[in-house]
């Protein structure tokens, strides 16, 4: 290759490197969570869905808000093991007293919005299974065996 011609392949040699870049990310970033994001991350396998992000087991339960049996307010509960106490009267609860309490909704912990959730097994747990934010597609799924 003479020096005339080294010019001319480095620029063909960019092109390519650029075309291949705009494809990955074509492929990839609707896999993101979110696409202005730096990391990559699928839901767990445990979670059989085809989500974007989740996690899996009671120690990652999404935060909720719980209806108090009081006053009717709202109780915002971040995470599985914070006390439960009711922002409008005396009402507090120990994280075991969760079953007992009516479950308004989950948070998502990715976007914020509420998720839909539900049980698989009423017969077998009193907690909710399973809760999917229909906005970007997190699933949070309580850990057991089928």
């Amino acid at each position: 290759m003479n020096q005339q011609q080294q010019p001319i392949m480095m620029e063909f040699l960019k092109v390519v490197f650029a075309r291949l870049r705009a494809a990955f990310e074509a492929v990839v970033n609707p896999l993101k969570a979110d696409p202005d994001s730096k990391s990559f991350r699928l839901s767990s396998p445990e979670t059989h869905t085809t989500t974007i992000d989740g996690d899996v087991g009671w120690g990652h339960r999404p935060p909720v808000v719980l209806r108090c049996p009081r006053c009717g307010a709202n109780i915002d509960q971040p995470g599985p093991r914070a006390d439960i106490d009711c922002p409008r009267c005396v009402a507090e609860f120990s994280h075991e007293d969760f079953p007992e309490l009516e479950v308004e909704y989950f948070v998502c912990p990715v976007c914020g919005n509420q998720m839909e959730h539900g049980q698989r097994h009423p017969q077998a747990f009193d907690v909710p299974e399973w809760a999917t934010c229909h906005n970007c597609r997190y699933h949070w799924e309580f850990k057991h065996s089928y």
